[in-house]
């Protein structure tokens, strides 16, 4: 049924899925330059510079987040299709991982080399929209798991 807790914990994941686009998730500062980088691309706030990268290089991070955000509406939908809403989410939870591991582990390095500035996470909320998707991923896929349980076990008693 669509009104079960998975729905909300799977609209929390969609919403946090698609803040990711409008939130900066690192920011670059120095005494020359002041830079954020959004999932759609690094913005230069400094007026009449260009970015360290360009919007092509960090189009990956924009597709795993549109993928995120797909898959937490398309699983919501397919409420009467167990099975395949535990594989969507699945599938969301490992796309949730490779972003947080592409901001942390390929992106921010690569930036953070280029320019050589150390990035702060900290003053960004950003960031940690990956992470509440990643936990409402989860707890999605534990209510899943838990109905579909539930209705094996009614099956048996038939």
């Amino acid at each position: 049924m669509i009104q079960r807790i998975q729905t909300i914990y799977l609209f929390i994941a969609a919403a946090c899925s698609a803040a990711l686009f409008f939130f900066p998730v690192a920011s670059f500062l120095s005494d020359i330059t002041y830079q954020k980088l959004y999932i759609v691309g690094l913005v230069n706030l400094a007026p009449g510079e260009q970015a360290a990268i360009s919007r092509s290089l960090v189009l990956p991070l924009a597709v795993v987040g549109s993928l995120m955000f797909i898959l937490a509406l398309t699983a919501i939908l397919l409420y009467k299709k167990r099975d395949m809403q535990l594989r969507l989410v699945k599938f969301g939870i490992l796309s949730t991982i490779v972003m947080i591991a592409g901001i942390f582990f390929l992106y921010s390095p690569l930036i953070e080399k280029k320019l050589a500035i150390v990035p702060d996470y900290t003053g960004e909320i950003g960031i940690y929209f990956p992470l509440i998707t990643l936990v409402f991923f989860i707890l999605a896929n534990r209510a899943i798991t838990r109905d579909d349980k539930l209705v094996k076990s009614l099956d048996r008693l038939r």
